[in-house]
């Protein structure tokens, strides 16, 4: 089936965090002091000899800002299993392959379990793949993809997507252009018909623009938009994405 618009555009490509999924009910800077506890606990479960909380959570703080000062220099993206083997290193506690992976998961808990919906998410997605446009993600994220992959599973909407690339698997992550070309390589397609759809100007609108994709955004409650800073459609809500597709 040829897409509407006459076919200009073949793929659409979404963000994940705040487009798809919303991450963020809980504030970052609540959810981190409680998923370095929950992996504190864990280790103690292990029966490893941990330091004071209140260190091991100011360790954590160092590197955590030093993997941010990264991205901002560089658009490197960093992994959280890097920054967890990090954050045990100057205590001596050695973890084998399985421990590291549980100490993963308690990271992760917390996280997960505040993860929520958008409504319109499946139903769009569903929409759009019955009209013949090939579907992918493309998420900056420094989590396993494995995680993300399951939560989409959960919420019913991974059947949907044909190609899926999280930035924890590669070395940059939005704006920087790489991310963009790899997901229009993975879904067969060109950047010049593809359309990004995410929440944040410059990850995702200018981002997207500069790789030589079409973008839209999607304004939500929980970001801070600067007028003029970007120039390309503008939506509230998911399910008006088919409208302005034409469909």
């Amino acid at each position: 089936m040829t897409p509407p618009g006459g076919g200009r555009f073949a793929a659409i490509i979404f963000d994940m965090g705040s487009t798809l999924l919303e991450f963020e009910n809980v504030p970052w800077s609540a959810l981190y002091p409680t998923s370095v506890e929950s992996a504190y606990r864990r280790l103690e479960q292990m029966g490893k000899t941990v330091p004071q909380f209140d260190q091991f959570l100011a360790r954590f703080n160092v590197i955590l800002e030093r993997r941010r000062q990264q991205i901002r220099e560089e658009q490197r993206e960093y992994r959280i299993g890097d920054l967890l083997r990090d954050l045990v290193r100057p205590f001596a506690i050695a973890l084998t392959t399985d421990e590291l992976s549980r100490f993963h998961d308690a990271y992760y808990a917390p996280i997960r379990r505040q993860v929520s919906v958008y409504p319109d998410a499946a139903d769009t997605l569903a929409h759009l793949k019955r009209r013949g446009y090939r579907l992918g993600l493309l998420s900056n994220t420094c989590f396993r993809a494995r995680d993300h992959r399951e939560e989409l599973a959960h919420f019913g909407l991974w059947q949907y997507l044909d190609a899926a690339v999280f930035t924890s698997t590669g070395t940059f992550r939005k704006p920087h252009p790489e991310p963009f070309r790899h997901i229009a390589r993975r879904l067969r397609v060109s950047v010049r018909r593809s359309v990004y759809v995410g929440d944040r100007q410059v990850e995702d609108v200018i981002g997207a623009t500069e790789a030589g994709m079409s973008a839209v955004l999607v304004r939500r409650a929980c970001r801070t938009y600067e007028p003029g800073l970007t120039q390309s459609v503008e939506i509230e809500q998911m399910s008006q994405l088919p409208e302005w597709l034409g469909d």
